[in-house]
C-alpha cells in the first residue's frame, strides 16, 4: 500500500506534463482519451516498479500477475500502444506517475459521459457534511473512478468503505486506484439497484448520472416496479434523480446521513412535485445547497447538493452559487468556500434560510433556495394573479422543422408569435404568417388583450396582444398565454405593473433555476399583484397606452430616417 502522506506532501508534477508526453507519442491514428491515458500511466508505473523495458515483457507481466478482467481491460484500451507506457516509465519517475494516477485528470471527459468524475472540491464538501465517525459504514453509490472513496480513505482509516459502479472500464480504474491508495475498501462492479435490500450504511454519497428521466433508466427494473406501488406519484417522466434518491434512503440507517448531487431542475420542476412532497413530508430532506455552475469537466448542467437524513421537520436552503473561484475552463469551490457553506448551515442571511413544511407546501415543495431567498416586494391592495385569469395555457409545442413547413411567404389570416418577436414590451407587427390554420392549434391562439409572458429567462418578456378582427395569432410553446377577466382588471394596468421595477422583482421572486430561470403556471397563479379601484387602474392604463403610442410613433420616425440614410448616396450622385 502506497504511503499517501508522503505522496501528498511532495511537490506534485503537473498532470498536464504527463498528458503532453503521452500526446507527443501519438499520431492521429493512436489518439487516446482520459481512460487510455490513465491505463498507459498505470502500465508505466508497473514497468518502472518492476524494471520492465520491453513490450513483450510488459505484456507477459500483465498476463501472469493480473486478473482476467484487468488483462481484458488493458488489451481493449491500449494493447497497441504499450510502447508509450515504456516511454513514460523512462521519462518520468515513479512519484510523477503515481501523482497522475491519484489525481486522474479527465482531459477528454467531454467525449465520454461515463468518464465524468466527482471534482475534489465537491467530494471535500460532501465529506465535511457527512461528518463520518470512527467505524461508521460508508458507501458510494455509482462510485465511478473512486474519487470520493480515495479522498475519504485519507481521513477515515478505520471505516469500512463500499463502492459500486456499473461501467466496466470505470470500475477497473477504481480498482487500480483502490489497490494503490485505499484501505478497507470493497468496490463491486454492478448495478446499485441490485444492492441487497437488507444492507444499510451509516453514511452514503452519490454522484449519479445527470439529466435522466425514469423512462431513460436501463437498470433497476424490478426495484422501480415495486417503487411504483410504494409511491404512486412516480411517472415515466419523473426525474431519475429522485429514483436514485429513493434508493439512497432505502439503504440509509435510521440515524444515518447521505449526500447526493442532483440537477437543479429536479428541485423545482412541476413533473417532480409529488415525489418532492413525498420526501419532504416524510422528513427525509435535511438541506439543499445550490452549487456554483461549471464545476464539472464534462457538463455545465446546474447542480445542487442535497443532504438526506430522517425525521426532519424543516429544511435548510443555501445559495452557494457565487461561492467559488472561477477558472478559465472550470470553477472550483475552495477550502475557504467550504467553510463559508458550513457556516451557512447555522447562520441566516442573504444566502441561507430555514423553511418549514407549511412554507414548502405553499411553494409546490420547491427545493431551490432562490425561491425563498428573494426579498418579497411590498404590494398594496394585493390579490392572487390567478383570481384575475380566465385561462392560462402554454403556446403550441411546434418543432422548428414543423414550423418551417407551415410558414407562408405570402400574407394569410394566421400569424405565429415567438419570444424573439417581443421587443421593448411590444409585439412586432411583422410576425411570420402560417399557410393554413390547423383547428388543433385553436387552443394555442392569442386573443385580443391576452397577456403573453415568456416562460424562461430573465428579465421575463411580457406583452399585451392586440389582435384584429378575423385574424389569428398562434403562440409559441415557450410562452404563457393568459386571458384576463376584464371586469376585474384593466389589461394595460396589469401590463404597466409587470413592466415596473416592482413587477420585475415579483416575477423574479417566483423564478427557479440559476442558469435559466423559469416560472411555472402554478407559481404565476399565486403571484400577488395590485388591484386598486377600476378608476385608478384606468388612470394608470391610459398613461401607459399614451407612452406606448408615443414609442410606436418614434419607431416609425426612426425607421423612416434609416430608410432615408440608405438613399442619401443615390441622391448625391
Amino acid at each position: 500500500m502506497l504511503d499517501k502522506n508522503r505522496m501528498n506532501n511532495q511537490e506534485m508534477l503537473s498532470t498536464e506534463l504527463i498528458s503532453r508526453k503521452i500526446a507527443s507519442q501519438q499520431t492521429s491514428a493512436t489518439a487516446t482519451d482520459s481512460q487510455q491515458n490513465f491505463v498507459l500511466t498505470y502500465l508505466a508505473y508497473v514497468a518502472a516498479t518492476n524494471q520492465i523495458d520491453t513490450v513483450e515483457d510488459l505484456r507477459a507481466f500483465i498476463e501472469e500477475n493480473t486478473s482476467e478482467q484487468r488483462q481484458m481491460f488493458v488489451k481493449e484500451l491500449v494493447d497497441e500502444h504499450l510502447s508509450i507506457a515504456l516511454f513514460l516509465a523512462k521519462e518520468c519517475n515513479k512519484d510523477d506517475l503515481i501523482n497522475y494516477l491519484y489525481v486522474y485528470p479527465r482531459e477528454s471527459s467531454a467525449k465520454s459521459s461515463v468518464d465524468c468524475g466527482t471534482p475534489t472540491s465537491i467530494a471535500k464538501l460532501a465529506l465535511k457534511l457527512l461528518d463520518i465517525k470512527e467505524e461508521e459504514s460508508v458507501a458510494d453509490f455509482g462510485s465511478g473512478a473512486g474519487d470520493f472513496l480515495t479522498l475519504t480513505s485519507e481521513t477515515c482509516k478505520q471505516n469500512d468503505l463500499y463502492g459500486i459502479e456499473l461501467n466496466t472500464y470505470v470500475h477497473e480504474i477504481s480498482k487500480i486506484r483502490n489497490e494503490l491508495f485505499v484501505e478497507r475498501t470493497q468496490i463491486e462492479q454492478g448495478d446499485m439497484f441490485a444492492i441487497p435490500k437488507d444492507r444499510s450504511f451509516d453514511k452514503i454519497f452519490s454522484n449519479y448520472p445527470f439529466g435522466l428521466r425514469l423512462i431513460h433508466l436501463q437498470t433497476g427494473t424490478d426495484y422501480i416496479e415495486v417503487l411504483h406501488q410504494r409511491i404512486p406519484a412516480i411517472k415515466r417522466t419523473t426525474s431519475a434523480d429522485w429514483i436514485f434518491n429513493t434508493l439512497i434512503m432505502d439503504h440509509l440507517s435510521d440515524t444515518g446521513k447521505a449526500v447526493a448531487i442532483m440537477t437543479n431542475g429536479s428541485t423545482w420542476n412541476s413533473i417532480d412535485q409529488k415525489i418532492r412532497e413525498f420526501f419532504v413530508t416524510n422528513g427525509y430532506v435535511e438541506a439543499v445547497i445550490a452549487l456554483p455552475g461549471n464545476l464539472f469537466e464534462s457538463t455545465n448542467i446546474p447542480t445542487s447538493m442535497i443532504v438526506f437524513s430522517k425525521k426532519n421537520t424543516s429544511i435548510r436552503l443555501i445559495d452557494a452559487t457565487k461561492l467559488c473561484v472561477q477558472g478559465r475552463r472550470q470553477n472550483t469551490i475552495t477550502d475557504e468556500n467550504i467553510d463559508q457553506i458550513l457556516r451557512l448551515l447555522s447562520e441566516d442571511g442573504d444566502e441561507a434560510v430555514t423553511v418549514d413544511l407549511e412554507e414548502l407546501q405553499k411553494n409546490e415543495f420547491v427545493l431551490n433556495p432562490s425561491r425563498y431567498l428573494e426579498k418579497a416586494a411590498e404590494i398594496e391592495d394585493g390579490v392572487e394573479f390567478g383570481s384575475l385569469m380566465k385561462r392560462i395555457t402554454r403556446g403550441a409545442p411546434l418543432k422548428a422543422s414543423d414550423l418551417d413547413e407551415l410558414v407562408s411567404e405570402s400574407e394569410t389570416d394566421t400569424q405565429y408569435l415567438m419570444i424573439a418577436n417581443i421587443q421593448d414590451g411590444m409585439i412586432a407587427e411583422d410576425l411570420p404568417y402560417l399557410k393554413e390554420f390547423d383547428p388543433k392549434l385553436e387552443k394555442y391562439c392569442i386573443k385580443n388583450h391576452s397577456l403573453v409572458l415568456s416562460k424562461n429567462g430573465t428579465p421575463f418578456k411580457v406583452a399585451l396582444a392586440e389582435v384584429a378582427e378575423g385574424k389569428k395569432i398562434v403562440g409559441n410553446g415557450n410562452l404563457f398565454i393568459i386571458d384576463l377577466d376584464e371586469e376585474k382588471v384593466n389589461p394595460y394596468f396589469l401590463k404597466a405593473f409587470l413592466d415596473s421595477e416592482v413587477g420585475i422583482a415579483v416575477l423574479k421572486s417566483i423564478a427557479v433555476g440559476a442558469t435559466i430561470p423559469t416560472v411555472s403556471a402554478d407559481a404565476l397563479k399565486k403571484l400577488i399583484v395590485p388591484l386598486p379601484s377600476m378608476e385608478k387602474q384606468k388612470e394608470i392604463a391610459d398613461l401607459y397606452q399614451a407612452k406606448q403610442d408615443e414609442i410606436k410613433v418614434l419607431r416609425l420616425k426612426i425607421q423612416k430616417a434609416q430608410d432615408d440614410l440608405k438613399n442619401i448616396f443615390k441622391r448625391g450622385k
